[in-house]
């Protein structure tokens, strides 16, 4: 009934009249983009009853109706209907086609209801090769369904009624291609992107981190994916050596590079890194130990090895001497979004929220901005990107192996130069930042820019997809910017002005 009433507000608002007048041929009808919804819809039904009836060729008329269902143009009361029609053919041949649509759908599809219909149907007629399509479409974030009511939800407790949720999706994410049953074209390619997104669904609805601890503290089973069965042993040495979990997909491959790069040079760097890192963490107690994420074990390894009375120091005192290197500096808060409430920028704003992982990182962020080597890099980068106009700059902040702040530089390629206010993090900066501090972009196309100070929602979301701290420099004036930093909670802290050196 849901779906009905949805399709008929949405045929509503279509168009009112048209020139055009149905020619008598449902299939023509059908594919005819200048008739009414309505009168779409009803060829669409006729055209299938005549397939019903053994009039009109099965196999065509699938096959007019999947184009139409997959085209962007097609509306949606019509796409409703045509997948509607397709997913009720009980032949063999034809079940079998609708199931590959619906595996193939789920994953992209942006409809709420058309996504329903998938998922309901994949859960009536109990297609459990759906599972992999079903938990990537449940993966992405819903701002208008609950997590618990979600379809996708349902369909999965349905078709895996003697398991838990959260463990099937660990099915998945253990078997990412088993349940489908294939292994070749556009299925393989999708086997890292099921896994990934299996995580990260999983870590969404394990915020506390235990289930999933549990989940990857039993044995692998012997049929599980050899590629899972490498990342179970990753996050396991995550979780003792590091005390982290990563949370999306995109934080658990950079853990994975940093565990087992591929290229031998970097695989010996990084143990070298992973080995001073843990020793670090491994001396903290359990309150600095509370709420640790992969993004701060950085800036724990080198404040042990550079500033040893931090490490010493607990949340408390640590957030007293970062609200003192604060105090008194000039900031500059956003307001640039229209019909929004400005955001709040200060470090009195989130302490109560933020854990000692997160003061060390303010402070060791703080530390490094501050410095000559980083702000000679910083304003150099500035005057290019001022130059370029199709693009903003960006890059990743790190410690170089002398010990000193620098800011390396990625200029975006010629594809990822979008506009003169975006900046595309490239996958070479990505893989290159396993070591770094902060990600990092600029807002200097203008002198003078303090109502866009801070980062948008844009970056925001970058963020909390990346499991990355990031830093945004805006031009408030010609010789300073202002330095903001935001975490993937969505955390922000205004870190006041950097001058030109």
């Amino acid at each position: 009934m849901l779906l009905a009433a949805l399709t008929l507000l949405a045929v509503g608002g279509c168009r009112s009249s048209s020139r055009y007048a149905p020619s008598g041929n449902p299939l023509l009808d059908v594919r005819n983009p200048e008739l009414l919804a309505r009168d779409r819809v009803r060829a669409a039904e006729e055209a299938w009853a005549e397939v019903e009836a053994g009039v009109r060729a099965r196999e065509r008329t699938r096959e007019a109706f999947k184009s139409l269902a997959w085209s962007n143009g097609t509306e949606e009361p019509v796409r409703l209907t045509l997948v509607r029609l397709l997913m009720s053919d009980t032949t063999q041949e034809g079940a079998a086609d609708s199931l590959s649509m619906a595996r193939l759908m789920l994953p992209t599809e942006r409809s709420p209801v058309m996504t329903r219909l998938l998922a309901e149907t994949a859960a009536a007629r109990g297609w459990e090769q759906t599972l992999p399509a079903l938990v990537r479409s449940y993966a992405r974030s819903s701002t208008v369904v609950r997590d618990a009511d979600r379809p996708e939800r349902k369909a999965i407790a349905a078709l895996r009624p003697d398991q838990t949720v959260e463990e099937t999706i660990y099915s998945v994410f253990l078997r990412p291609l088993a349940a489908s049953g294939a292994r070749e074209g556009a299925v393989l390619r999708s086997e890292d992107r099921t896994r990934d997104d299996a995580w990260t669904l999983l870590s969404r609805l394990d915020q506390d981190g235990r289930a999933r601890a549990r989940l990857i503290g039993e044995p692998v089973p012997s049929d599980a994916d050899a590629g899972s069965a490498a990342d179970v042993e990753t996050l396991r040495a995550g979780l003792r050596d590091l005390r982290v979990l990563p949370r999306t997909g995109e934080e658990l491959a950079w853990l994975r590079r940093l565990h087992r790069h591929p290229e031998p040079e970097l695989r010996d760097r990084n143990s070298g890194w992973w080995s001073r890192a843990a020793s670090a963490i491994g001396g903290l107690n359990p309150e600095q130990r509370r709420g640790l994420e992969l993004r701060h074990a950085e800036a724990i390894r080198w404040t042990a090895a550079n500033r040893p009375g931090w490490i010493a120091m607990s949340r408390a005192q640590l957030l007293d001497e970062l609200a003192g290197r604060l105090n008194g500096r000039t900031t500059v808060r956003r307001d640039a979004e229209r019909g929004k409430r400005p955001r709040l920028e200060k470090l009195s704003d989130w302490a109560d929220q933020m854990s000692w992982g997160d003061v060390v990182v303010l402070l060791v962020v703080d530390e490094a901005v501050a410095s000559e080597s980083a702000r000679r890099d910083l304003w150099s980068q500035i005057e290019l990107d001022r130059k370029d106009t199709a693009t903003e700059y960006g890059g990743v902040l790190e410690f170089a192996e002398t010990g000193e702040p620098r800011m390396v530089l990625f200029r975006p390629r010629a594809r990822d130069r979008l506009s003169d206010d975006m900046f595309v993090a490239s996958g070479d900066m990505i893989r290159f930042s396993d070591l770094g501090l902060a990600h990092y972009h600029m807002q200097v196309q203008k002198a003078r820019m303090g109502r866009q100070a801070g980062p948008s929602d844009g970056d925001m979301l970058y963020a909390a997809a990346s499991g990355r701290t990031c830093l945004v420099f805006t031009s408030v004036a010609s010789d300073g910017v202002n330095a903001d930093l935001y975490t993937p909670s969505g955390a922000v802290i205004d870190l006041g002005i950097v001058n030109r050196p």
